[in-house]
């Protein structure tokens, strides 16, 4: 994807980001609308990694663990969670987390931590901001007729691609590390969609690992899932998603962040907006 290509990093909700002449990530001068906040917290998981207080000071991040274990940076974090340099503590981190949704339900309730009623909401709010963005990427494009094609990461049972990507993509591949959400997916999307709007691929690869063909998508849509990637894995995605793009496409990214103050979260690594912002530049 080239450089000049127009905005094909956005984010629902207040961060929006643009990708720039020197291949790097950097947000613009003022933040969009917010069309898209869930106004919940996970369910907490078991304990398979420190769970973060983190609090922001300009740009330095430090944080203390569920077990009062104090990080003056989210470096030493990393360090204690997956060495440096230990491929083998890194690969178990992974395993780790891939273990614990294989003990998950494969239902829009068990993937949503125990709340699956806000699925309704969710979609509500992701097809709003789904129509603008089509209608930019037409109107800036080839016109209506176009073949559309969207990858839903992290996609678990296909909830997201039952109830939103289906009807506006002709074809959309469903990416997911746990082997029965995928499975439960192809079962749950078999009668969805039609001819021309279908799931066409099913990829049981963790995010850190995928590399599709390149220019396949229009949207790469990305929700809930980044926080069960490293630092440098997710940078990594993000370098490598621009080539996965069609000229003009966009990459989504719907996650939750804390604003300000402090959090506790147990079932991945929530980001401060801070966090993010600092990993998007």
């Amino acid at each position: 994807m080239s450089s000049s290509l127009h905005s094909p990093f956005v984010s629902i909700g207040h961060f929006h980001c643009h990708h720039n002449n020197q291949n790097h990530i950097s947000p613009p001068p003022s933040t969009t609308t917010t069309l898209a906040s869930p106004p919940y917290r996970y369910q907490q998981r078991k304990e398979i990694r420190s769970v973060l207080t983190l609090s922001s000071n300009s740009m330095d991040i430090c944080g203390v663990d569920s077990e009062g274990k104090e990080f003056n940076s989210v470096q030493e974090m990393w360090r204690e969670e997956i060495g440096e340099g230990d491929e083998t503590k890194k690969t178990q981190w992974y395993r780790d987390g891939v273990s614990y949704w294989e003990g998950v339900e494969a239902s829009v309730d068990g993937v949503l931590g125990g709340y699956g009623h806000v699925n309704d909401a969710d979609i509500i709010g992701s097809e709003v901001f789904l129509k603008t963005l089509l209608q930019e990427r037409l109107v800036n494009n080839v016109g209506a007729n176009q073949h559309l094609v969207a990858l839903d990461c992290g996609s678990g049972i296909g909830r997201i691609t039952k109830n939103l990507l289906i009807r506006y993509f002709n074809e959309v591949d469903l990416l997911e590390p746990v082997a029965q959400f995928l499975d439960a997916a192809r079962e749950n999307l078999a009668s969805a969609g039609s001819e021309t709007h279908k799931a066409t691929n099913f990829f049981c690869v963790p995010l850190q690992e995928f590399t599709p063909a390149a220019g396949r998508y229009d949207v790469i849509w990305v929700q809930w899932c980044i926080g069960h990637l490293t630092d440098n894995d997710f940078v990594s995605f993000f370098n490598r998603a621009k080539g996965y793009l069609k000229p003009g496409g966009f990459f989504v990214v719907k996650e939750n962040l804390a604003k300000n103050g402090s959090f506790s979260l147990s079932l991945s690594l929530s980001l401060l907006d801070s966090h993010f912002g600092i990993l998007m530049i």
